[in-house]
């Protein structure tokens, strides 16, 4: 009669307790740990997956909320497995107290799980090698010496910084493109920044920003910005920024934020200017002039943009040649002239543009 009254007794005292939100509990504990797992696994992709600088990968060891992460998940898991029977039933109470607490652990743990996965994130995105730039191939032997001469500099360790320098439409960013596409095999980083429109220092922090992912809008002032993208760019390793169409403007690329390459550095600037190379910006830069296309290899571009071919160049009386060299052997007239005129076959519309 006594065991019958002690059973009755545990009985009640059970119900009391309310074994039902001990399984509510359990329940969450284990929505919470599936999510857990699932964004462990997420920060632990991504940042394997980060094309980091050699040396520099993030390890899964290093981060603190990794270690937690898998410590909270098995203490959970453990718990879990008590959860159920009698000894659970006779330990109810301390059960849903430790089933609580591993919840709000839990939950805590994932608001900093959410900051983790912001940043693994951006770093995923920011610490891309860059990207292959669609540009068509090179015409002539000139352009091709050019860009032999270019890539020499851009291996070597005699050149930190490289000036692609010559008049307005003479090929400086076509031939940067390729330097570019190349430098994608040499470089941990690549970085291509046009110059925005309206030059400013905020504006063009804001595009090397964007460039590099250096979030620098909580920044108000030009000195706070630029140390923050000085910061990100010397945490890459070995880094190349191609900066097109500088403006002659009285700045420094240490106002800007951007590390200036010196000789034997690993890291590498390029840019392309129409200014004068005579202004203190450029100083210790190598400098490289675009010039005038020979005539032959003016005559040949113009057939290739507008798709003339050799066998048919008699029915247009010479007049490609002609024009190619009315353009003044500039790439970007040349262009915008054989563009025009192709697929055009009558004969009267050519001798039109010969006169126009």
């Amino acid at each position: 009669m006594d065991q019958v009254n002690i059973f009755v007794g545990i009985w009640g005292l059970i119900t009391y307790l309310n074994i039902v939100s001990l399984d509510e509990m359990k329940r969450i504990l284990e929505g919470e740990i599936e999510c857990l797992s699932a964004k462990m696994l997420d920060v632990s992709r991504i940042t394997s997956s980060s094309q980091a600088p050699r040396g520099k990968k993030r390890k899964q060891e290093d981060c603190p909320w990794m270690t937690e992460d898998q410590n909270l998940v098995v203490k959970s898991r453990c718990l879990l497995g008590q959860v159920g029977g009698w000894r659970s039933l006779l330990l109810g109470a301390k059960t849903r107290w430790e089933v609580y607490k591993l919840v709000y652990a839990l939950k805590d743990h994932d608001i900093k799980g959410n900051k983790v996965l912001k940043e693994a994130l951006s770093d995923a995105r920011g610490l891309c090698r860059g990207y292959h730039m669609p540009v068509k191939q090179l015409v002539g032997r000139v352009a091709s010496r050019t860009l032999d001469y270019l890539k020499v500099l851009l291996e070597g360790d005699e050149a930190g910084r490289i000036a692609i320098y010559g008049m307005e439409g003479i090929g400086k960013t076509f031939l940067m493109k390729h330097l570019h596409n190349c430098a994608l095999n040499m470089f941990d980083y690549v970085f291509w920044v046009s110059f925005p429109d309206v030059f400013t220092i905020k504006h063009l922090q804001d595009a090397v920003a964007a460039a590099v992912n250096c979030d620098i809008s909580s920044a108000d002032h030009l000195f706070v910005r630029a140390s923050k993208l000085s910061d990100t760019l010397a945490n890459l390793g070995r880094f190349a920024i191609f900066l097109d169409c500088v403006p002659k403007a009285n700045f420094s690329l240490e106002q800007v934020g951007i590390p200036v390459p010196t000789k034997g550095s690993e890291c590498k600037l390029i840019l392309s200017t129409s200014s004068s190379l005579e202004y203190k910006f450029f100083d210790c830069f190598q400098a490289v002039e675009i010039k005038r296309l020979p005539k032959e290899d003016a005559y040949m571009l113009f057939m290739r943009e507008a798709n003339i071919r050799e066998g048919s160049i008699c029915s247009f009386d010479g007049i490609p040649r002609s024009l190619a060299d009315r353009c003044c052997r500039v790439p970007r007239r040349i262009v915008d002239i054989a563009t025009r005129m192709c697929g055009i076959n009558d004969p009267h519309e050519w001798r039109f543009a010969l006169f126009e």
